[in-house]
């Protein structure tokens, strides 16, 4: 099942937003995350995690340095309790300011099988864009997202904005695309939702070691993680599978008699 090849879409995501500012907020986020950002530049994106003391996740976050401040984008449904361990862990001596920015401003995906569209719906060339920082164009930033099939730009915006931009790439071919659309973009495209972070996940069962620094420091889970990868395998793994039927999302048993939950179906 796939989206209509030719189109160039976007999707406006719902995200907790968390602003944290002042000179020890870089060392204060650190010390909660799974990745290292000490050395975090000016208008770079890293992705992290939150986990619990049991090394599970608890939050998938996209964090940026923008004009001196930290900006956390995390799952919606997870931000009271992401925000409450921000709070909580900020030491009495530190200088470190935690803003809630949810309803401030929006993320929209645009994406497309075709690069040439996705350029023109922006009015820019993508194409020598990187992965990693943000640009700025007019009043938004631009980050390119790196995916298995398609091509992909992430747009961060002031919400009262978002009526002016979205009439702008209608306007050079965009369309809307739905929740439907959407999951089926991600799922194809590998791109891990609150479905998956949300169910008491591993990072290596999700096939995210890369974002988990075991030698920057402790960390919530650190000592969990440090165990299973001196062991070197994981009990659970994340597949992307076709069957003949469509199947629920829950819990089935194989016939080797493994359980397999499915967090995502598409039908």
């Amino acid at each position: 099942m796939q989206y209509e090849s030719s189109s160039c879409r976007y999707y406006i995501h719902e995200h907790s937003v968390t602003v944290v500012e002042g000179k020890d907020s870089i060392k204060h986020i650190n010390r909660i995350i799974t990745s290292n950002i000490a050395e975090i530049k000016d208008l770079e994106n890293c992705k992290s995690l939150i986990c619990d003391a049991n090394g599970k996740i608890t939050d998938a976050l996209d964090i940026s340095s923008i004009s001196g401040q930290l900006l956390i984008l995390g799952v919606k449904e997870n931000a009271e309790k992401t925000r409450e361990l921000i709070v909580s862990g900020t030491h009495w001596n530190e200088d470190v300011k935690i803003m809630n920015g949810d309803g401030a401003l929006k993320i929209i995906s645009i994406f497309a099988k075709n690069q040439e569209k996705l350029s023109k719906a922006l009015g820019i060339e993508i194409s020598t864009m990187r992965n990693d920082f943000w640009i700025i164009e007019n009043e938004s930033y631009i980050l390119k997202a790196q995916l298995k099939n398609d091509f992909q730009v992430n747009i961060l915006i002031q919400a009262d904005l978002i009526d002016s931009f979205i009439k702008t790439v209608e306007g050079n071919g965009a369309e809307l695309c739905g929740e439907d659309n959407w999951n089926i973009h991600r799922v194809e495209n590998g791109i891990l939702s609150n479905e998956e972070y949300n169910r008491g996940f591993l990072p290596g069962e999700l096939g995210l070691d890369e974002i988990v620094d075991l030698k920057k420091g402790c960390y919530p889970g650190q000592e969990i993680h440090a165990r299973l990868e001196s062991r070197g395998k994981f009990s659970k793994k994340i597949m992307r599978f076709r069957t003949d039927s469509k199947l629920d999302v829950g819990t089935y048993i194989s016939n080797t008699g493994r359980k397999v939950r499915v967090t995502s179906s598409l039908g």
